[in-house]
């Protein structure tokens, strides 16, 4: 199970990066929670929807230091995350810890939380 949780990631990553907003749509449950570095919390269609914006590309997504483990019905993956995006012209960069909450009714798999937290 542990290999799913971190596969399931590594797709939403790659979907991230690629501007696969089916993918993201089918990974994440519908009322996920994201939590931003800055402790703001939002819903799933709010962070695809930043993503889907013209003026925002993610560039990278690095994870180091990833650390998966696996519950019955949960799993939650822990990353040093290495991130790099373009928003209206201006280059972002960052390193945050990200942890990620999948959950699964046995049938399928569905990220249901992510939290940011800075390390600049």
């Amino acid at each position: 199970m542990q290999d799913t949780v971190h596969a399931l990631q590594d797709q939403v990553n790659a979907a991230l990066l690629g501007g696969d907003w089916e993918a993201l749509n089918s990974l994440i449950a519908p009322d996920a929670r994201i939590i931003g570095p800055k402790g703001f919390i939002i819903d799933r269609d709010t962070w695809i929807g930043v993503h889907k914006e013209s003026g925002y590309q993610q560039v990278r997504l690095e994870p180091t230091e990833t650390e998966t483990h696996a519950y019955d019905n949960a799993g939650i993956r822990f990353d040093l995350v290495d991130s790099e995006c373009r928003y209206k012209g201006e280059t972002i960069t960052g390193r945050f810890r990200v942890c990620q909450v999948w959950v699964t009714d046995h049938q399928r798999w569905q990220l249901a939380a992510v939290q940011y937290t800075s390390l600049a």
